[in-house]
């Protein structure tokens, strides 16, 4: 027997959202031996492990496909661990702001459950000195943690979700010997703060 009717807040694919835009616009700049900016780019971002963008990379060059190019990011969520630090009272009820004019009532909700999303971001670039030019535009706004305030339900308030960065490595990837083709790959993981809420309750005019 299902546990409840029918609901889908799409709470996940809005932590998901959340964390791309974090990070959706960063730029790198290549100047020339003068120190003069003779190029400058928005860092690609998309959501799927480094593997799958690395092998796009380095794929046959007859792939009738749009070839990747580096510097790239990637990013995707690792695992979902529930928050017990966090819990709430679970009788507590969230009212929502909409009024029905007919009936006078207003719809409810549980308090959510707390869980822990763990996200890696994903730095790739064939030279360092441009990965190291994207992590530097990312560390400082992290002290570990940085917080957004987002609406998640219709008809509720927004709620603070705080971005942890919990960890930083980086690594050097070699395709074939040691001489033919290097990648840097700079990892960031972090855990988010989310929420999830069940489904709308009606609640009864008194």
């Amino acid at each position: 027997m299902a546990i409840a009717n029918h609901f889908y807040n799409e709470l996940t694919r809005k932590y998901v959202a959340i964390f791309g835009t974090y990070f959706n616009q960063l730029k790198i700049v290549r100047n020339n031996i003068g120190g003069v900016a003779v190029q400058e780019m928005i860092v690609p971002i998309s959501y799927a492990p480094f593997q799958k963008i690395l092998a796009r990379v380095t794929q046959d060059p007859n792939f009738k496909a749009q070839a990747i190019t580096l510097p790239r990011m990637s990013f995707e969520i690792n695992s979902l661990n529930y928050d017990p630090e966090r819990k709430l009272n679970p009788t507590r009820k969230v009212l929502k702001s909409t009024v029905n004019e007919v009936t006078g009532s207003r719809n409810y909700l549980w308090v959510p459950s707390p869980y822990n999303l763990n996200f890696s971001l994903y730095i790739m670039s064939q030279y360092s000195e441009d990965a190291v030019k994207i992590v530097e535009q990312i560390l400082p706004f992290f002290n570990p943690e940085f917080t957004s305030t987002v609406k998640l339900i219709d008809d509720l308030e927004p709620i603070d979700i705080p971005l942890i960065l919990t960890d930083v490595q980086n690594e050097e990837l070699y395709e074939g010997d040691f001489l033919t083709r290097k990648s840097t790959l700079w990892t960031l993981n972090f855990t988010m703060k989310a929420w999830y809420f069940g489904p709308d309750r009606e609640r009864n005019v008194i």
